[in-house]
């Protein structure tokens, strides 16, 4: 009979995530990855396999949270564009707010991983395409209610959005300040407003 887990997966799982995102995957040992679970190294690979897998696992359970989170906030504000804005401001001051400036786990991930691992690019797309939807769905809402400009089709302004973003947050692990955030969150308004 099999011995029941003694500790929490979630809780687990949570932990790897957070040392993947400190660290970046290449840096993040199975020595930090124990310390960080605190789970031996034969609990993690029964749970969770190998390091790999532990990661996909990780980046499943961030980009799972993340589109959760961008879609509660977006529709969370009086308006679409009200939403947008919301969203916009809302992750500048999470991603800035960091006490060590490490990002977003999706970029770094595709920055240090997507062009030699299929598994982070398919997920990096997969999430990249339903961002996409739900931004496109929302601006279209905000050009039938005249509050977001109709001369651009509406998956071009979430494209626009999403690119700004994303460079955004790569910028943010080096010179961007939350003030220059705040502001090219500004200007990316002055761009899709009417």
């Amino acid at each position: 009979m099999a011995r029941p887990r003694e500790f929490d997966m979630d809780q687990a799982l949570e932990q790897a995530m957070q040392a993947f995102w400190n660290h970046g995957y290449e840096a993040t040992s199975l020595s930090d990855l124990m310390e960080a679970m605190d789970l031996q190294k034969g609990s993690i690979y029964k749970a969770f396999g190998d390091k790999h897998s532990l990661f996909i696992a990780a980046l499943d359970r961030y980009l799972d949270d993340l589109h959760n989170f961008n879609k509660e906030t977006i529709e969370s504000g009086s308006t679409p564009k009200e939403g947008l804005r919301l969203w916009l401001n809302t992750e500048i001051k999470l991603v800035c707010g960091q006490t060590l400036q490490r990002g977003c786990l999706l970029v770094n991930s595709i920055v240090e991983r997507a062009n030699q691992d299929e598994e982070v690019a398919q997920r990096a797309k997969a999430h990249f395409m339903r961002t996409h939807k739900l931004f496109t769905k929302t601006i279209e809402a905000g050009q039938a209610l005249n509050e977001i400009r109709t001369d651009l089709s509406a998956s071009e302004i979430a494209q626009l959005i999403s690119v700004s973003f994303i460079g955004m947050l790569a910028m943010t692990k080096g010179p961007l300040t939350k003030s220059a955030c705040l502001q090219i969150a500004k200007n990316i308004f002055k761009l899709i407003e009417i």
